[in-house]
């Protein structure tokens, strides 16, 4: 849907919605049934949030009387556009930066009754010059569609010397990349991709079966596998490339 939402039926949803029903044995059920015209499912049950972060500004003065913004889900208003990404990933594979944080940190996941995998998930590496975020949505319903949605997020600190800003980097300011990647089942095979779902699974630290447990050639890790999938549109309020002010000028 338009925001991000949209509704999905496993492979054994069109057996139980033809399975016969016998609506003599419960007046009541019959009534909701009526009610709500069929026995749909109508929420998004593999919890495939929109979501692209909240950013809450502490530089406004309070005790001056200044209303402290409510900018709601998303910041999706503050969010300013961009054309292309100015996230400096040298600056991140700068292996003469150390990493002075790292966390993974699991918001939430779960099996979809047996019928795939849901993981939400944020990466957070802070450096002496800036800090980084991955934010990761993925999702799998066997036999349906494989979706990856990520934003990630760089904040550069104030910076002295500014050989950074020379690339359109200014500092306290965050800049924001977003991808949604998806694809039916049955595409798959048409983008050379696997179509087993043992392949898509995340167990295993994301370093799948190889030779010796599977007789097959290793496959290759989760991460390369979701950014093969084609990139999908992204809902109007939510720009592929942005940045958000984080001191007030």
């Amino acid at each position: 849907g338009a925001r991000g939402v949209s509704i999905l039926r496993t492979v054994d949803a069109e057996v139980w919605s033809n399975k016969p029903r016998n609506t003599d044995d419960d007046a009541a059920a019959a009534a909701a049934v009526a009610t709500a015209g069929n026995s749909e499912f109508y929420y998004d049950w593999t919890f495939s949030s929109p979501y692209a972060g909240t950013i809450r500004n502490p530089t406004l003065n309070e005790s001056a009387g200044i209303e402290k913004k409510n900018v709601g889900i998303n910041n999706r208003r503050q969010w300013k556009p961009l054309q292309k990404s100015h996230i400096p990933f040298h600056l991140l594979q700068d292996t003469s930066q150390p990493i002075l944080l790292f966390d993974d940190i699991h918001l939430y996941e779960d099996d979809l009754h047996d019928n795939g995998d849901v993981s939400f998930n944020i990466k957070v590496r802070v450096m002496p010059r800036c800090w980084y975020v991955l934010q990761r949505l993925y999702v799998r319903v066997d036999h349906v569609t494989v979706r990856c949605r990520e934003v990630r997020y760089f904040c550069l600190f104030d910076n002295k010397d500014g050989s950074i800003e020379n690339n359109n980097v200014r500092p306290n300011t965050i800049y924001r990349d977003v991808v949604w990647r998806e694809a039916a089942w049955e595409e798959l095979g048409r983008l050379a991709l696997p179509t087993d779902p043992a392949v898509w699974r995340e167990e295993d630290g994301n370093v799948f079966r190889g030779v010796a447990a599977t007789g097959m050639p290793p496959s290759p890790p989760l991460a390369s596998l979701l950014a093969r999938l084609p990139a999908v549109a992204l809902p109007d309020d939510l720009p592929k490339f942005a940045y958000f002010n984080v001191v007030e000028e």
